[in-house]
């Protein structure tokens, strides 16, 4: 019998860990949570998640994949991807640290997909767990200390400064996990070039200078190689297909377009490449599970998801 695995949805998280889900929590929009960890006795879902968590632990637990199961005897951070399934039991009463739950919608295109390559957040085939030393603790503690003090203040940019601070996290947690391992290194390489290429699109300035590329086969050309050789890259570094990587990265700068600029959703089509505005409309709501000028009410100050 095939073991069904579950997606937790971040209201399935609140609603698991017995706390009210956040009023005016939309579909498709921003959230950010940041609470300390506290010893619970039972085993953890094992499942996938909609949304990305970066845990600071301190205290024996057990965490597993479906590749391997491994004992945390030191302190560690713990990043998890939602697209690998994945379970943690804490094995000791002394748990003490953080957990931070946000999705890409707070980000707001705030890594390029290079560096997400590179993060263990986004990337399940890199390592998730990194031991750390009293230094380690001690850095990471000030990052959650802080996003939690700023979580509880009434600073109108306080968001802001959140974000800055998680991007600093991800980043932290490249650093500890090192270069890409040599045996990837060919594939990585074009990999790498493709998001390098992608990211060059971006940000979107103008509804006069629109997306060019917008296909695997567009990035295949302009990379001088052939598109099943960029399709069997990117699907071995990230698991995704090179049509899901540009789709989600087509969503993503469609929602920081509508959060930050007063284009209308036919100008901000254009800017994506789209020759009718209905067909990014249509485009928007599969990605998206929601409309364009919905995504965008819904995500307005005073309504954003953010506790």
């Amino acid at each position: 019998m095939v073991m069904q695995i579950h997606t937790e949805t971040i209201q399935g998280y609140y609603e698991r860990i017995g706390l009210p889900v956040p009023a005016g929590l939309p579909a498709g929009g921003s959230h950010f949570n940041i609470r300390q960890r506290t010893y619970i006795p039972r085993l953890l879902p094992f499942n996938r998640r909609d949304y990305y968590k970066i845990c600071l632990g301190v205290g024996n637990m057990m965490h597993a994949t479906p590749t391997r199961t491994i004992s945390i005897e030191q302190p560690s951070i713990i990043f998890s991807c939602p697209s690998l399934p994945t379970q943690i039991q804490a094995q000791s009463e002394d748990q003490k640290g953080y957990t931070c739950i946000f999705n890409d919608a707070f980000l707001l295109n705030g890594l390029k997909q290079e560096v997400r390559f590179e993060s263990p957040l986004f990337n399940d085939s890199l390592e998730a767990v990194y031991p750390l030393d009293a230094a380690g603790v001690e850095r990471f503690t000030r990052y959650f200390t802080e996003m939690e003090t700023l979580m509880a203040s009434d600073y109108a940019h306080k968001y802001d400064m959140l974000r800055h601070l998680l991007v600093t996290v991800i980043h932290e947690g490249i650093r500890l996990r090192g270069p890409l391992e040599e045996k990837n290194q060919g594939g990585d390489r074009l990999t790498t070039r493709f998001f390098h290429l992608m990211d060059q699109q971006f940000p979107v300035d103008s509804p006069e200078s629109p997306l060019k590329m917008m296909t695997p086969a567009d990035y295949a050309t302009s990379l001088n190689i052939h598109v099943n050789h960029l399709n069997a890259s990117v699907k071995k570094a990230t698991g995704k297909t090179t049509r899901e990587v540009i789709h989600e990265r087509i969503i993503a700068e469609a929602k920081v377009l509508l959060l930050n600029t007063d284009w209308d959703a036919a100008e901000i089509a254009y800017a994506l490449g789209f020759e009718y505005p209905s067909h990014f409309n249509k485009y928007f709501r599969q990605y998206a599970q929601t409309t364009p000028l919905l995504f965008r009410e819904s995500a307005r100050p005073g309504v954003m998801a953010n506790i």
